[in-house]
């Protein structure tokens, strides 16, 4: 045999599976719990009795692998993001990965939540085997019988628990991702998370009424439901008056850094102009009243793009675009201030400001973006004043 067994390829690209430098560390941690699951997915679907006893080590194996991997994984996500100052040294005992994760008292409810309901599964495999050698070899390193303790394990518990096991891994990672994005905000305590302090800010009266006895009341309730102190909870509530998002959900809004409410108010309007309520044109041959109306299409154009060079500045044509990119991407309402500088930058680099205002005020999503942009800066007021044409031209 002349080709290579497992990597050569065939004519037929369509089941060339991604490898090596083409994959990744989640193509091992995902594959594995996947494998396992089709494997006990597939002895009961099919009947396999014959095959229990062979195919139940491979699951349990791929199972116990696959969590060592996603532990592995997140705790990387962790180092590289600051959330956590040391990474774990390289070993195969899950468990004490998990006490790794757990020492460094991650700040964020929802984390410690999915951890606690995945715990079970870890304990449950640790116990079993704690260096990932009980599962894989007849002989463990010391010589004796592996899995010696156990006799029976059932194929119809093991398949219910590896479906509850991946659905629990894939939450797990995901919002280990979404932690360490989060984290770059600065927007967190060190108990508590941007995720929680917005379940927080939601939970908190108007900054008005915090004189009031319902203010004491909501307090005691975060504290309880946080597992925080008070002076834990006094620092959460001066980060909320302190982030621009965050304080709008408490009755304090923020002004734009350039734009003013009016200002803001006219861009939108000058927007309309090019894109008014339309009927939508029929297919086919542009004909004379056609073209007239893309001649007055053109003029308008020009009109719009005029008025805006004339009227505004470019601190604060600057502005309106970060506002609608930030809601499109969905940026961290955090990065705004960064992002306008930036953006400024950026116009006094290329010095076309009229191609700028082209490009901006031809987005046809600019309304909807920019709106909600607005309100997620925490102009509330604003947003609400800022009325969507019924129809304009599809994007």
């Amino acid at each position: 045999m002349t080709a290579d067994p497992f990597f050569s390829l065939t004519q037929n690209p369509e089941w060339n599976a991604t490898i090596g430098r083409q994959g990744d560390a989640m193509n091992y941690a995902d594959g594995y719990i996947e494998a396992a699951l089709e494997l006990a997915t597939l002895i009961l679907k099919e009947g396999k009795l014959g095959q229990r006893d062979t195919l139940v080590l491979p699951i349990l194996y791929n199972a116990r692998h696959s969590i060592e991997l996603h532990l592995k994984l997140v705790i990387g996500e962790f180092h590289e993001a600051g959330v956590i100052k040391e990474a774990h040294h390289a070993n195969h005992d899950i468990a004490s990965h998990v006490e790794h994760i757990v020492s460094n008292e991650i700040a964020d409810t929802k984390f410690s939540e999915i951890l606690a309901e995945l715990k079970p599964y870890i304990d449950s495999l640790a116990q079993i085997d704690d260096d990932g050698q009980e599962l894989r070899y007849f002989e463990n390193r010391d010589g004796k019988r592996s899995l010696d303790g156990h006799a029976l394990a059932n194929i119809i518990v093991i398949q219910q628990s590896l479906e509850c096991l991946k659905e629990l891994l894939d939450r797990f990672k995901y919002r280990a991702f979404d932690l360490c994005s989060e984290h770059h905000t600065e927007t967190r305590t060190n108990k508590l998370s941007r995720r929680d302090l917005f379940a927080i800010a939601d939970l908190l009266p108007e900054k008005s009424l915090w004189t009031e006895p319902g203010f004491l009341t909501a307090k005691k309730a975060i504290q309880e439901q946080f597992n925080i102190g008070s002076s834990q909870c006094a620092r959460a509530l001066d980060v909320i008056k302190d982030r621009r998002e965050l304080k709008a959900k408490i009755g304090i809004e923020t002004p734009l850094v350039y734009l003013s409410d009016e200002k803001a108010i006219e861009f939108v309007e000058q927007w309309k102009l090019i894109h008014p309520p339309r009927k939508k044109r029929p297919l086919g041959i542009v004909l004379g009243s056609d073209l007239a109306e893309l001649m007055k299409d053109h003029e308008i154009d020009s009109e719009v793009i005029g008025n805006i060079e004339r009227r505004f500045t470019l601190e604060e044509i600057a502005d309106a675009e970060t506002v609608f990119y930030l809601a499109r991407d969905n940026t961290f309402s955090e990065y705004y201030e960064d992002r306008v500088s930036s953006k400024i930058k950026e116009y006094n680099a290329t010095n076309n400001l009229r191609q700028e205002i082209f490009d901006i005020t031809h987005k046809t999503k600019f309304l909807r973006e920019f709106k909600s942009g607005v309100r997620k800066l925490g102009r509330l007021k604003l947003s609400d004043k800022l009325e969507e044409p019924s129809k304009i031209w599809p994007s």
